[in-house]
């Protein structure tokens, strides 16, 4: 198993303290199993393995990074059949989904969100969670556009349970429908097991991480492609 870094020293650095939550995260057993995934999913979708990130994310990436805020955040996997990366074809409601290689579209993101980043004491702030739901939707939605750019055009979201600070989280992003200059994506926030409940793994269903009872905040994006699009960098 060949564990990933964190996101490309290219784009944006780790914090100082980074390095002690990505070794917990790389010796995790739900994070493994997507890492798994991942390799399993590349060997037959090659397009996949050679996206490069194109925007920097400077709010999320530097204003809000560092200790006890974004203590890490890893690179973005995308599980993305080559079809649509080679085609960037019309997408039917249902017709692409994170349950099968053939009709893959969807990608998955790791952080550790500290305390300083609550509303309520101890809680992550919901706008926090908003933004990085809106930007990493529209990370994978911009990968369906042949220009690959884009904005968001509405976000409608759902704060299912609170989002505790000093622990990993999963958003996981879906794209649903695409047509024309038009693409809907839904992105969800799953927590992980805490360190107990990460010992007592014990079969498959304990890996599994997208499960109702995981879910925090969800959401569903309409990203567009403006008449504008060569104006964006």
């Amino acid at each position: 198993m060949t564990v990933l870094p964190l996101i490309d020293s290219s784009s944006v650095s780790a914090s100082s303290s980074s390095s002690s939550f990505e070794s917990q995260l790389n010796s995790h057993p739900q994070y493994i199993n997507i890492i798994n995934q991942y390799q399993n999913f590349i060997k037959t979708n090659n397009e996949t393995s050679k996206i490069i990130e194109r925007i920097m994310p400077n709010l999320t990436g530097e204003t809000l990074k560092g200790d006890d805020k974004i203590n890490l955040r890893t690179k973005t996997l995308y599980f993305i059949n080559d079809e649509y990366l080679l085609h960037h074809q019309e997408i039917p409601p249902g017709s692409s989904n994170s349950t099968s290689s053939n009709g893959s579209n969807y990608s998955v993101t790791f952080f550790h969100l500290g305390h300083k980043l609550t509303g309520h004491k101890g809680i992550i702030h919901g706008g926090l969670l908003a933004t990085l739901l809106d930007e990493l939707t529209c990370r994978l939605a911009f990968l369906n556009f042949e220009n690959q750019r884009g904005v968001t055009a509405n976000l409608n979201i759902d704060y299912k349970q609170p989002t505790i600070a000093n622990q990993f989280i999963m958003i996981k992003c879906i794209v649903l429908e695409k047509s024309g200059r038009k693409c809907w994506v839904k992105g969800e926030v799953y927590k992980l097991n805490n360190q107990e409940e990460e010992d007592e793994v014990d079969d498959d269903y304990d890996l599994i991480i997208d499960k109702p009872e995981n879910l925090l905040t969800s959401c569903k994006v309409l990203v567009i492609e403006p008449k504008w699009v060569d104006k964006l960098t």
